[in-house]
């Protein structure tokens, strides 16, 4: 029987699989710090933001409006969103009662149109400095690049 090699292009992200897109992002992502409880991506489609794979405990925002909630938000300001304590915003959609921060980062095609986001939550206040920022925004800028095509 033989082997599966899987060849790593020079100019593709280690965490990258090609017939897994999306779910091996949030899996590398879930991977780079205990403090990310709950890592997903949300897919733009027209006005709402739809779930796509997710690690962390189930939630009943699977379509989120754009402009409702952090996430939403993100997509309406056209800007990531670092959020050190969410009770202190007045839209927030709670996934969980113990989530205390998010990060919301903006995935983009090349040409810098929206294609979705990544939302990480967090179970510590204040867990996303810029280490954690850059992290997840390296991860939106390579995923962007290799966006699966509908």
């Amino acid at each position: 029987m033989k082997k599966r090699v899987e060849v790593v292009s020079a100019d593709q992200p280690v965490w990258f699989q090609p017939e897994a897109p999306l779910g091996s992002a949030v899996r590398h992502l879930a991977s780079l710090s205990p403090r990310f409880d709950w890592v997903g991506i949300y897919v733009l489609r027209g006005k709402s933001l739809v779930l796509g794979p997710y690690i962390g405990a189930p939630t009943e925002h699977r379509k989120i409006p754009v402009g409702t909630g952090i996430c939403g938000t993100a997509v309406a300001e056209n800007r990531d969103l670092n959020v050190p304590d969410v009770t202190q915003v007045s839209n927030y959609l709670a996934c969980s009662l113990a989530t205390k921060s998010e990060l919301v980062v903006l995935v983009r095609d090349p040409s810098g149109a929206i294609l979705g986001q990544i939302d990480i939550d967090s179970h510590t206040s204040a867990a996303f400095g810029e280490q954690e920022e850059s992290w997840v925004r390296q991860v939106a800028r390579e995923l962007g690049e290799r966006w699966p095509r509908e």
